[in-house]
């Protein structure tokens, strides 16, 4: 007797903002799409927030409003007009304006949670995609022409390309037998929402510190995000304080530029680690987001290459499927690889270059550091070159899928 295999045109394994981006690029496609979510974790909150929050680069922003899923992120989010970074005690120190590119923003702070409710609400326009959580897997099979699914609930389904789109430690990259390089940098990010004395006026703060940055975003109703990256061991004394303790050390640390921390939200800690896949993608598999890169957070990057992953990914299906392709063979994702690893691989670069180059303690590096904030300061073009690049707004990716 055949087994029923119930088919779709693409398994997204991973209900996450990156899962839910590809999902939403692709719902007017005519695709039958397969979302398999293991179940989310609850929301933890700080300050009434969600403590797990993502800096939206201007570039992606502009992705978002072409999925048609900005129209309700828009009233929630914190705009970040400009950025400054200094160096621990050091005079000085680097401004970025929006300005200077032209932009009303560098981009905006959003609320993971929020980001993904607003996918969902905008998955509702479609009938074609179908999310399904939980929903655990419990064989996944590769054969030469389709990928063979078997969930524990008993259901079967068949599809030309199956999706990582479930984190960095992906059961699919696992199930696929594709390995990673892996770096443990050996801190903890700490996160929780903060109440300023002063209007933060829509600027995010940057301190490098011996021991990791300490970032101060902006939201909305003059609440701040910090993601404060600190050593093992130091993350674990700040964690195991009572909130008195910890706002004064976070007062002390961060110093007076809004004034003094009034409060400080229920804190989380996450721990700090680079991965690169060995392959983006296999016959009839691709990983996207945290499955295929995982950066230093230090500039709140990880989504933003994420959602880009997302975009490439769906045109080249919409692409291939336009031209009687498979979009599960390798000539259509070596596309999707080619078009991706340029962007990957120098936001990862640069991210381990800043944390070395701030991290550093070889005599003479601090006058090193100062200089080149001096000189990068200084330099209009190179600044908005670089500016451009973090932002995402000169990278050759599709705002929707065409």
């Amino acid at each position: 007797m055949s087994l029923h295999y119930d088919h779709a045109d693409v398994i997204i394994v991973g209900g996450g903002m990156v899962g839910l981006a590809l999902a939403c690029a692709l719902k007017d496609s005519g695709l039958h799409i397969v979302i398999l979510e293991r179940g989310e974790p609850p929301v933890r909150k700080s300050l009434g927030r969600d403590c797990r929050v993502s800096a939206i680069v201007m570039g992606n922003v502009k992705i978002l409003q072409g999925l048609g899923v900005w129209k309700y992120l828009e009233a929630d989010a914190g705009p970040m007009r400009s950025m400054r970074i200094w160096d621990n005690q050091e005079q000085g120190g680097i401004r970025f304006d929006a300005s200077e590119i032209k932009q009303e923003a560098l981009g905006y702070l959003i609320e993971n949670s929020a980001t993904q409710l607003a996918m969902h609400k905008t998955l509702l326009e479609s009938d074609t995609v179908e999310f399904c959580s939980p929903a655990e897997i419990s064989t996944v099979n590769w054969l030469e022409d389709k990928v063979e699914v078997k969930l524990a609930d008993g259901r079967q389904l068949s599809t030309p390309l199956i999706v990582g789109a479930d984190g960095g430690r992906s059961w699919i990259r696992e199930q696929a037998g594709i390995g990673v390089w892996q770096r443990d940098y050996k801190q903890k990010g700490i996160v929780a929402t903060v109440r300023p004395e002063h209007p933060h006026r829509g600027i995010a703060y940057q301190r490098f510190l011996p021991t990791g940055p300490l970032a101060m975003l902006p939201m909305s109703d003059n609440l701040c995000s910090i993601v404060w990256s600190a050593e093992n061991s130091e993350a674990e004394r700040l964690m195991a304080m009572d909130d008195e303790r910890f706002l004064a050390a976070l007062n002390a640390t961060f110093g007076p530029v809004l004034g003094r921390i009034t409060e400080a939200g229920e804190r989380a800690a996450f721990p700090l680690i680079g991965r690169l896949t060995k392959h983006f993608v296999r016959e009839r598999v691709v990983l996207i987001g945290d499955a295929a890169h995982c950066i230093h957070p230090l500039a709140g990057l990880g989504v933003n290459l994420g959602l880009r992953d997302a975009m490439v990914l769906a045109q080249e299906i919409v692409d291939a499927r336009r031209f009687d392709e498979d979009w599960g063979e390798l000539p259509v994702l070596n596309r999707y690889m080619k078009q991706r690893l340029p962007d990957v691989l120098s936001i990862m670069a640069s991210m381990e270059s800043f944390h070395q180059i701030f991290t550093s303690t070889i005599p003479g590096m601090k006058e090193v550091r100062g200089l080149g904030m001096r000189v990068m300061g200084n330099s209009g073009g190179i600044k908005q070159l670089l500016m451009r690049n973090s932002t995402g707004i000169s990278l050759p990716v599709p705002k929707q899928i065409s």
